[in-house]
């Protein structure tokens, strides 16, 4: 059978092939843990960033130079802030699942920090570079490399840490 019989969709995670993917619970609290963590984000990268790098940290202007460079036109501010937010709410903490269970782990501890210092690469080291722009912005200096990877990793760790404490209460509410 292609799906865990034993967990349903809206209870728990299933497997497909043997890939365990999140139900409805896993879901909402990926959401919520990525919602928390983007706020957190959102903070570090307006007020610190700009103290320490002179600026904030930019990622609609990241996207749209990368929907420039690569589809030849550029999405409005509300569009490419929009398709931040999917990254961050929905996308990113998607990811952090898929790896952390599917065998991928540093340790509960860990596994958010990680996480979250890898979303720097992929936008700085990978979308960064389709963009036109430097790889991981290190030719203009590094203080907003430095100063995202933080700001990427407080976000994944808090997102990890709601999500895994949502999941952790829904277990304990679950058991008999």
């Amino acid at each position: 059978m292609i799906a865990d019989t034993a967990r349903t969709i809206t209870n728990h995670e299933f497997r497909i092939a043997g890939i365990a993917l999140p139900g409805l619970r896993e879901m909402i609290a990926l959401m919520v843990g990525g919602f928390a963590g983007l706020g957190l984000w959102e903070i570090w990268a307006n007020v610190p960033t700009a103290i320490v790098a002179g600026g904030p940290l930019e990622p609609p202007a990241l996207i749209k130079a990368l929907f420039a460079a690569r589809l030849g036109f550029e999405p409005s501010d509300v569009a490419a802030k929009a398709l931040h937010y999917v990254t961050g709410v929905v996308g990113y903490p998607l990811g952090y699942y898929l790896l952390t269970r599917n065998g991928i782990s540093l340790g509960r501890r860990w596994n958010g920090w990680v996480w979250g210092a890898f979303t720097t690469f992929i936008a700085l080291g990978i979308f960064a570079p389709l963009a036109g722009l430097p790889f991981l912005l290190l030719a203009w200096g590094g203080q907003l490399t430095i100063m995202s990877t933080i700001g990427h990793a407080l976000y994944g760790a808090m997102a990890a840490y709601v999500t895994e404490m949502m999941l952790d209460r829904d277990r304990d509410r679950d058991r008999p």
